[in-house]
């Protein structure tokens, strides 16, 4: 069977949504669950990929851009149970 992004960080294309795995960000606003969007992947070459963390509900960035490295997320796929991550995610954030 081949890999595919889900399994493989390195395969992680622009624009996929990622999940942080651990609170390895808090510094700079970003906990565990939080969702960002793939901007550039660098996991190949230095074990990293360039991401942006939108607030979800209201125009604007919890980062606008930072390096998650790479045993840090995954990409989000269509499951029921990301989607449920997702809306998690989403109501951390409704007023």
């Amino acid at each position: 069977m081949s890999m595919d992004k889900y399994q493989n960080n390195t395969l992680v294309e622009e624009m996929d949504s990622i999940i942080l795995l651990n609170d390895n960000y808090v510094d700079k606003g970003l906990y565990k669950g939080y969702i960002g969007t793939v901007m550039s992947n660098f996991v190949e070459k230095y074990g990293f990929v360039v991401a942006d963390f939108s607030n979800p509900i209201e125009p604007g960035y919890i980062q606008p851009v930072i390096e998650i490295k790479k045993e840090d997320f995954r990409v989000l796929s269509d499951s029921l149970a990301d989607k449920w991550l997702v809306k998690e995610f989403k109501d951390l954030f409704r007023k």
